[in-house]
């Protein structure tokens, strides 16, 4: 199922809609994935971290740019999606390339799907031929979004940074047709 919707970069006219999604992880925000903004930030401050976050020339040392965008529909958003330029070898143990969300009122409606599928063509853009993702082990929707998404699983183990057993993906992206 597609969801109806699309991929935006935050703007001042999302204050609201930022405020009224991240709410709805207040209760539980390591839920949150894919946000790296101070909670407390305004929207001037969001906008400008996370513009920030995808500026090679702007990040500090051992920092990999990264471009974080919302699930919109309707006005609301629903999801939020980080795409890491790069890796480090701390990422490939505890983060990979993509990470997501979907807000707890909006799950299992394809969300997840489309924006890991907008994201990987972005990836694509980028000129990457592999991602890597990684979720929690007992995480079934997502495991199941990055499976569907082309995600091969390639270990579930230990994860000593997250404390807790999780599973590590590649997504192959296509090769450019000639």
């Amino acid at each position: 199922m597609r969801a109806g919707g699309n991929l935006v970069v935050l703007e001042r006219g999302h204050q609201e809609a930022l405020e009224n999604f991240l709410r709805e992880f207040d209760a539980q925000p390591d839920q949150l994935h894919g946000y790296f903004t101070p909670r407390d930030a305004s929207i001037d401050e969001a906008i400008e971290f996370l513009r920030a976050a995808a500026d090679e020339n702007r990040l500090p040392p051992g920092r990999v740019p990264a471009s974080t965008w919302f699930w919109e529909n309707r006005s609301t958003l629903q999801g939020v999606v980080n795409l890491r330029h790069r890796l480090t070898p701390e990422l490939e143990e505890t983060g990979g390339h993509i990470g997501f969300s979907v807000a707890p009122s909006c799950r299992r409606q394809g969300i997840a799907g489309a924006m890991l599928a907008e994201a990987l063509g972005q990836a694509h853009m980028l000129g990457l031929d592999q991602v890597g993702l990684t979720c929690d082990a007992d995480n079934q929707g997502s495991a199941r979004t990055i499976e569907a998404g082309g995600g091969i699983l390639v270990r579930e183990d230990w994860c000593e940074a997250r404390q807790g057993r999780q599973r590590w993906y590649t997504i192959a992206l296509p090769a450019d047709a000639s």
